[in-house]
């Protein structure tokens, strides 16, 4: 068996994670037919067929699927080693790293102790933000890495976390006639999908509040000012969910999109996140 390389290694996981050639180029940042090249390269070194072509999609067959994990491990484990020997100095460009407010918010603490891990003592900035404005720092250049939801793919980008969208209120909250609703600005995804999903409901609603951050919608949602839509994870406690006789939102999803220097810290976050 010959050497992997580890730029095999990362046009596969990509395909696996993707489904198709041309998102996988997207995502490393590859032209498709290196992805393809690559791929038999892989297959090539270890005697196997990894992957399934069809006409609309690539799927791993089980040598891939075997391969999978221990293709992840390895590309961590290269990312892990090029951190360990590049020292952080305090004249470098920090971190700039951005993450969606709805990010598993429960989970906070966690998170940041992951980050100051998995950077060496780099210095960090950190921005929690709507993923509107994330995307605009992605796509100019100005952060390193950002988790946000969207109801496209991002460029660039892989998919992180996919998690339920929930009606929410203060619990004992009822109301008659058309439903108060507290939400975020006209660009927030999961607003869109609220909106759309009470169109296809045929339901009336006021559009009561319309908030800049997702603490300020579940605080007023908390005093009664209203019904909310909120992700899974974004839901606390003391808030209860609506179901009877409101219309599905569906699912939201998390992309992550990361620089060379930051892709090995996104793939640690998305095995965190699951």
């Amino acid at each position: 068996m010959n050497h992997l390389d580890p730029l095999w290694l990362q046009s596969f996981v990509a395909i696996a994670e993707t489904g198709s050639i041309t998102r996988a180029a997207r995502q490393v940042h590859r032209t498709p037919s290196a992805i393809s090249m690559q791929l038999r390269q892989l297959e090539s070194s270890l005697g196997a067929e990894l992957v399934q072509r069809t006409t609309r999609s690539l799927q791993l067959l089980p040598a891939g699927e075997r391969l999978l994990p221990y293709a992840r491990s390895l590309l961590d484990l290269q990312a892990q080693a090029r951190r360990a020997l590049q020292a952080p100095h305090r004249d470098e460009a920090p971190w700039r790293l951005g993450f969606s407010e709805y990010f598993v918010p429960h989970r906070l603490r966690a998170l940041l102790d992951l980050l100051k891990e998995q950077v060496q003592g780099a210095r960090l900035e950190i921005l929690w933000a709507p993923s509107a404005q994330l995307q605009d720092l992605w796509q100019s250049g100005q952060a390193d890495l950002v988790v946000l939801t969207a109801n496209t793919p991002i460029d660039g980008g892989r998919l992180i976390r996919r998690e339920p969208i929930s009606w929410v209120a203060a619990k004992g909250w009822a109301s008659q006639g058309p439903a108060p609703l507290v939400l975020l600005g006209p660009e927030c995804p999961i607003r869109q999908r609220a909106l759309e999903a009470l169109d296809r409901g045929r339901r009336d609603y006021e559009l009561r509040l319309s908030c800049s951050g997702s603490q300020a919608a579940v605080s007023a949602i908390r005093s009664g000012w209203g019904v909310g839509c909120l992700n899974a994870s974004a839901v606390p406690p003391d808030l209860q969910v609506l179901k009877q006789g409101w219309p599905s939102v569906g699912h939201i999803d998390f992309w992550g999109a990361a620089s060379a220097r930051a892709d090995g810290l996104l793939r640690e976050l998305q095995s965190w996140s699951r």
